[in-house]
């Protein structure tokens, strides 16, 4: 279901038309595409987790470093796990939006291969 109403949702961004409509719309679309898709969504997937664990290691060592730079004597651990999840949760929001934009572009793709 979630995967349906993205796909209607960016089925209504490019075509303007209900809910409903666009809904069906994206399932044909989708049905007729199924390995395009499986593709892109299975790449879209490694890209976020790499980019994510990518953006939490980044994070998490250059807190370690600001924090021994300015305070040498504190322990940094809670800081640094901290930064990681900061460092997630930023990742993931932005790898989120990348995922969307990746899937609309697809839509577009195919719509204007298929017209």
């Amino acid at each position: 279901m979630k995967f349906l109403n993205k796909n209607a949702y960016i089925q209504i961004a490019l075509k303007g038309t209900n809910f409903c409509t666009s809904a069906r719309k994206a399932f044909e679309l989708l049905l007729r595409n199924i390995i395009r898709f499986g593709s892109l969504s299975m790449l879209g997937s490694l890209i976020c987790g790499i980019g994510t664990v990518f953006t939490c290691a980044a994070t998490g060592i250059t807190g370690y470093f600001v924090m021994q730079s300015f305070y040498p004597d504190i322990s940094p651990i809670v800081n640094v796990v901290v930064y990681c999840l900061l460092g997630f949760i930023t990742g993931r929001l932005f790898l989120n939006v990348n995922s969307l934009t990746c899937d609309t572009m697809m839509h577009c793709f195919i719509i204007a291969e298929e017209s």
